[in-house]
């Protein structure tokens, strides 16, 4: 799956740009109105007709454009292309994603790093060399400028890989350390950073204000085993506060309660997924799932 493409990208730090215009229209994407819905599947968005039950198209359809989002929050987006350049930020406006920041430095990607003190804040990388290097955090002003954050310039910042989360007080992010991404805590300023587990996935998400990060087919949150995963999963969220969403490299998931184990539901040919305050959509090939958010 595409998915394997865009983990290996991010390890090899290449990420680099996006071309989404702000006024592309949902429409041209083929469904309209109420029945057009967008649906995130942990790499892109693509658009839904609830009539047709069907994916009726990406957000944008060149290749290698993908969209990174700050975990359960997707108010604001980065978009970028894996080959081109040209990052920039969207926000979400009802089932619209509309440019509000392009970058111009093609040599430079964006990505969602966390929300601390009412502020988004947004890591910037550096490819110019072909290998990543931590330009510095960032947040949107009001003039949907980036203006940079004072932070600490470290070994440990040396090595950050750009993508972050945050829960409560707490910021979290990967570092990329002898071929591998270790998970750590820290904070906006960067001053400290106390080792959370090593070799985790890319992937990671927070239940109950504490990290959860998918390792040798667990998942765990802080420093507790959350779930034991009876086969390898590509993606793995916890999602509502409430479940594990979880999908392999065949577009096979499950969607698992969190308290009592249970599978709510499961299926083939995943689409995506949207979080709404009373309900959670999961979307696949002909289906539309609703469950209690």
């Amino acid at each position: 799956m595409k998915r394997h493409l865009v983990l290996w990208l991010l390890l090899a730090g290449y990420l680099i740009g996006c071309d989404i215009a702000s006024t592309e229209s949902l429409e041209q994407k083929g469904c309209k109105g109420e029945d057009c819905l967008l649906v995130y599947d942990g790499v892109e968005y693509h658009t839904f007709d609830t009539k047709l039950m069907a994916r009726t198209g990406r957000i944008n359809d060149k290749e290698n454009e993908f969209q990174y989002r700050l975990y359960n929050n997707d108010e604001y987006i980065t978009s970028g292309n894996s080959i081109t350049n040209q990052f920039r930020i969207m926000k979400r406006v009802n089932e619209r994603l509309e440019t509000v920041y392009e970058h111009n430095n093609d040599q430079e990607g964006i990505f969602p790093f966390a929300f601390a003190d009412d502020r988004y804040i947004f890591s910037v990388m550096d490819y110019s060399n072909e290998s990543q290097k931590f330009v510095g955090l960032f947040y949107l002003n009001g003039k949907n400028k980036l203006e940079k954050l004072q932070t600490a310039q470290n070994e440990q910042t040396d090595k950050i890989f750009g993508i972050g989360i945050s829960t409560g007080n707490s910021v979290y992010t990967l570092l990329y350390e002898d071929g591998v991404q270790n998970l750590y805590r820290t904070n906006p300023a960067l001053t400290e950073f106390e080792l959370v587990a090593e070799e985790v996935n890319q992937n990671i998400s927070t239940y109950q204000e504490k990290v959860c990060y998918v390792k040798s087919e667990s998942m765990y949150c802080g420093d507790g085993l959350l779930k034991e995963f009876k086969h390898a999963v590509e993606l793995a969220w916890v999602v509502s506060d409430k479940y594990i969403l979880s999908v392999d490299d065949t577009g096979n998931y499950q969607l698992i309660d969190i308290e009592g184990g249970k599978v709510r539901v499961s299926g083939k040919g995943f689409i995506g997924f949207e979080e709404k305050p009373s309900e959670l959509m999961i979307f696949s090939d002909g289906k539309l799932e609703r469950v209690e958010g």
